[in-house]
């Protein structure tokens, strides 16, 4: 689901290229120079795709961690052993160096130990 900030930019850039693709029929049909008009749509068309990947990208970062949320407050009761099925669900990888370690997990979240 879109944010409402980012809706709201949406919106306001569709607005404008509503706007400017009138003002560019109009331009092109008087047989007036229309080319800055065209490069302004290109540019708010670009900018509305980089908000909507921009988007989708947060909301599957906090899909995820949501979901390790869920999984963390389904085993809060367990005990402390080693669970192979929780660490494959929430760690993406762990990478060793001589003096610690990071913990990548699957969230996008990264511990250094």
């Amino acid at each position: 689901m879109i944010g409402e900030t980012t809706e709201y930019q949406i919106s306001e850039i569709n607005n404008s290229l509503e706007e400017k693709q009138k003002e560019l029929i109009k331009l092109a049909n008087k047989g007036q120079e229309y080319e800055h008009l065209a490069d302004e749509i290109d540019e708010l068309r670009d900018k509305r795709q980089t908000l909507l990947v921009e988007d989708a990208s947060l909301s599957g970062e906090n899909e995820r961690i949501n979901e390790m949320i869920e999984i963390i407050r389904k085993n809060k009761f367990r005990t402390l052993e080693y669970d192979d099925k929780l660490v494959r669900k929430i760690i993406q990888s762990v990478t060793i160096y001589e003096d610690h370690f990071v913990i990548a997990f699957k969230s996008g979240f990264e511990m250094e130990i």
